[in-house]
């Protein structure tokens, strides 16, 4: 049975474009971010994970990376359908932000930045997932609303999470933004439950409810 799961996951994140898209669904867009720590885990058990949820919903999933190249681990990789300057987030019904556990430092595009601001103005439904939660701050996507992430925030050092209610690190949903503390990298180090699978039902929840 895992090595069915497994074999299911990998088989998500190699669809090419071509299969993923179908006119009749609905389209969510996925921003996957480069320098990961644990490469190999967090496409499995992160990325994976998300497509294939949302895909068993009904939904397809367009990706995107910062380098617009494929993400290659030792036993998975994965191809992006989109170019970041090609997004039209008009064109999706969310976006979701996988974690990815980069390293310390690693910037994010300006383009995700645009697409994250059009996102949060237009009430699109949201879900980001531990250090992509700053992203959504940026983005002005915490304010007034509560969410998790990997630990309290001094706004006097982090502004853009000003006005925004911290609740820990469990998954917490507010409105059409689901957001969660605990990524499948910070799980095995810290010994706490991973998010990823509700933080995507809640996701999946709130694009139900959005029609």
């Amino acid at each position: 049975m895992r090595t069915l799961i497994a074999s299911l996951l990998l088989a998500a994140i190699a669809l090419p474009a071509g299969i993923a898209k179908a006119d009749d669904k609905a389209a969510v867009f996925m921003f996957v971010r480069d320098g990961s720590r644990d490469l190999e885990l967090m496409l499995s058990r992160e990325v994976g994970v998300m497509r294939q949820m949302l895909e068993d919903a009904g939904y397809t999933v367009d990706i995107a990376t910062a380098s617009g190249e494929p993400m290659v681990a030792e036993s998975v990789t994965l191809t992006p359908t989109v170019r970041l300057e090609d997004v039209e987030i008009a064109a999706y019904a969310g976006v979701v932000l996988p974690c990815m556990a980069p390293a310390p430092g690693m910037p994010v595009p300006a383009d995700v930045d645009r697409i994250m601001v059009e996102a949060v103005t237009t009430g699109l439904p949201i879900a980001a997932s531990r250090g992509s939660v700053a992203t959504l701050a940026k983005a002005g996507g915490v304010a007034d609303r509560q969410y998790a992430y990997a630990s309290p925030v001094d706004v006097a050092k982090r502004p853009d999470f000003a006005g925004g209610d911290f609740q820990g690190t469990g998954v917490i949903r507010d409105g059409n933004i689901s957001t969660a503390g605990i990524c499948p990298l910070a799980a095995r180090e810290l010994g706490e439950p991973d998010g990823t699978v509700e933080l995507m039902q809640q996701f999946i929840a709130s694009l139900t409810e959005r029609g």
